[in-house]
């Protein structure tokens, strides 16, 4: 018993006199003692909310549509995406103002880069690129009608014959239906519309003597600006440098969201507006 207490006794008085190991912060930064270190994420249970991650993390949720309002009459929705990183992904950081609709297997690539402005000085943008049928950017709701989307693209590669951009108009939240306006060259041939149900899809117009107006925008690297008007009465209307190029009054689709991506392109999108007709 004697021999157990000495043995107890020492090892407190070695305890006591062991060094202590310390970490100094640097300069100008606050360490709140104790550091706690969450423990690493474990995939989400079902019993989880979505976007919930163990450990009380929160992922975003990224939608088809994000669900943000229309802006009320006489005001606008305005990025110029100078306020996000750069190499951002865009639907990721503001998962509240922009979704993702995915055509495709492959994740849209869709991130903030530096880019520079009309007249030479240097900006952010958003880059998209993808092959062909990958998915979209988008921002709305499905109850989104009597508004106009304007916006810069600029062309930074088509790879090829075919190459085309897409925009989809009257987008519904789960991306079954919407119309899809095209502009590209050989074998999209100019400027049209699609209409959408599902996997089916209709043309409703095409006007092949645009294609002088669709390579400009494909092949020529500078700002185009771009209009899309879409009204309660199904009526479409779509402007490429102030020259009106689309005009439509579709009888079933008058409501929802707005999206827009590459299919063989790799562009930059900039000064996007939305605002209530």
């Amino acid at each position: 018993m004697r021999k157990r207490l000495w043995l107890l006794a020492a090892g407190a008085l070695l305890g006591a006199c062991a060094p202590r190991i310390t970490a100094e912060p640097l300069p100008g930064v606050r360490v709140d003692v104790p550091i706690q270190v969450p423990p690493p994420a474990s995939p989400p249970q079902p019993s989880q909310p979505a976007g919930q991650a163990q450990g009380g993390v929160t992922a975003p949720v990224i939608k088809v549509l994000p669900g943000n309002p229309l802006p009320p009459a006489g005001s606008a929705f305005v990025d110029d995406f100078s306020s996000y990183p750069t190499g951002a992904v865009l639907p990721v950081v503001a998962p509240d103002r922009y979704g993702v609709l995915r055509t495709g297997g492959n994740w849209q690539k869709i991130t903030v880069e530096e880019a520079f402005a009309p007249d030479g000085r240097l900006d952010k943008a958003v880059r998209m690129e993808g092959g062909y049928g990958e998915g979209f950017l988008t921002t709305g709701a499905e109850d989104w009608t009597d508004y106009r989307v304007s916006f810069r693209l600029k062309t930074l590669e088509a790879c090829c014959t075919g190459s085309h951009i897409r925009a989809r108009l009257f987008l519904n939240g789960a991306g079954s239906r919407a119309l899809e306006f095209f502009i590209g060259w050989d074998p999209i041939n100019g400027v049209g519309l699609y209409k959408l149900a599902g996997d089916q899809r209709f043309l409703l117009l095409q006007r092949r003597e645009l294609n002088p107006t669709a390579n400009a925008v494909l092949r020529d690297r500078n700002w185009h600006d771009f209009v899309f008007e879409l009204r309660g009465d199904g009526t479409v209307r779509v402007f490429v440098d102030r020259t009106e190029v689309v005009n439509w009054k579709d009888p079933d689709y008058n409501r929802g969201g707005f999206g827009i991506g590459p299919a063989g392109v790799t562009f930059q999108l900039d000064d996007l507006k939305v605002e209530r007709l």
